[in-house]
């Protein structure tokens, strides 16, 4: 069982356009919308894979999808785990 992610991300005084391919982008990276809040995400990882490593493919993800979305800025938290991510509504 290997690395979850939750990743939360803020993308200040960006188009409608500009937010849309950014997800764009972090979809085709294989990152999941959750879908029941505004600004989080999830990820997987194979069991080889450390946090060190994981860290760094979900930051260049980030980087890919700024730099294809034009996006200027992006404030992000990330939590590694090895528990899955819980979704919950009350």
């Amino acid at each position: 069982m290997g690395l979850k992610a939750l990743i939360t991300l803020d993308l200040p005084n960006v188009t409608e356009d500009q937010r849309n391919l950014f997800y764009q982008s972090l979809t085709e990276n294989r990152w999941t919308k959750i879908n029941c809040l505004t600004t989080a995400w999830k990820a997987s990882f194979n069991d080889n894979v450390n946090k060190n490593n994981a860290l760094i493919v979900l930051e260049n993800d980030l980087q890919s999808a700024k730099t294809s979305s034009g996006v200027r800025r992006v404030e992000y938290a990330i939590q590694l785990s090895l528990d899955d991510v819980k979704i919950a509504t009350m």
